[in-house]
């Protein structure tokens, strides 16, 4: 029986993520968010709806049975929309052969339409993101990023400029080099212990776990794509969220990119995250950490 080829998967969530970067653009600067509460502190908008039916209708128009954990609940009405399977051919050669035909009962899409959707609403739409990560029996093994509101180096750009945002896209499989990456650790910074949290949902857990690493330095900031994003291009040593909130559509696209360039992430224990397509257990009770390097040193720091 012929499986899913990773190369295909990811290629169309490439395709679609850029697509849904515009559509989130396109409603932003209508001004009609649409704004929902789904729970205290964590809001939805029309944008992520519009997203999440585009990325799944899109999949599904390709492979109508795959397995498909999006944060958002909605019906997805069809369309039209037959994304390009083809993009990353020329890695056929050079890409782990398992992925090229994976049993399909062990692949899982996680979807996180619009990431940092509470920064959306008040405007600081820097660290917005879309994030679309594929798992392979319970491992993220690839994942792609699109930042809507960026220019093409990944830097924020204001409102009053919006005609630069161009967008920025961050794919990535393991077993494969990632593009389009850069280290962005300032000079003034190099040698020293950075720490980025949250910045809506800082607690006296998060504020206990940093003191025990005594960091020289703590961002705090939205989106947990965004922050791992800041990880993976060396702007802090380590992600740090030691309590309850992240979900696994938040950390499945990014977590694929960081394990493809060497990186790390676990929860605080150092025990691994479980990948299911069981709703009941999607959220990450324990927390997560995210680094680049040393990750055992920080792992021992934070239990002993």
């Amino acid at each position: 029986m012929t499986g899913y080829n990773l190369l295909e998967i990811v290629s169309s969530c490439i395709d679609l993520a850029e697509q849904s970067g515009k559509i989130i653009r396109d409603i932003f600067n209508s001004g009609t968010l649409d704004i929902k509460m789904k729970g205290e502190d964590d809001p939805m908008t029309v944008a992520d709806l519009k997203s999440q039916q585009h990325i799944i209708a899109g999949l599904r128009n390709h492979w109508p049975d795959i397995k498909i954990v999006g944060e958002e609940d909605c019906e997805v009405p069809p369309t039209q929309t037959f994304p390009d399977r083809t993009k990353l051919q020329k890695y056929s050669d050079s890409a782990p052969k398992d992925y090229l035909n994976m049993n399909k009962e062990d692949v899982i899409v996680f979807i996180d339409p619009l990431d940092a959707t509470k920064e959306f609403t008040l405007g600081r739409v820097h660290c917005v993101m879309t994030l679309i990560g594929i798992t392979y029996k319970g491992v993220p093994v690839g994942g792609v990023i699109y930042q809507p509101f960026v220019d093409a180096d990944g830097l924020p750009v204001p409102k009053e400029q919006a005609s630069q945002w161009v967008g920025r896209l961050v794919w990535g499989i393991v077993g494969i080099p990632v593009e389009n990456l850069k280290d962005k650790r300032a000079p003034e910074d190099k040698g020293k212990v950075i720490i980025v949290t949250t910045a809506s949902h800082f607690n006296q857990d998060i504020e206990n776990s940093i003191q025990k690493i005594q960091p020289d330095k703590v961002l705090r900031t939205g989106g947990a794509g965004y922050k791992t994003l800041m990880v993976i291009e060396n702007l802090a040593d380590v992600y740090l969220f030691s309590t309850v909130g992240t979900k696994l559509w938040d950390i499945a696209a990014p977590h694929a990119i960081l394990s493809a360039v060497g990186g790390t992430l676990t929860q605080p224990s150092g025990k691994p995250v479980n990948y299911t397509d069981n709703l009941s257990l999607v959220e990450n009770k324990n927390g997560i950490v995210v680094t680049i390097g040393d990750h055992q040193k920080y792992i021992n720091l934070l239990n002993k």
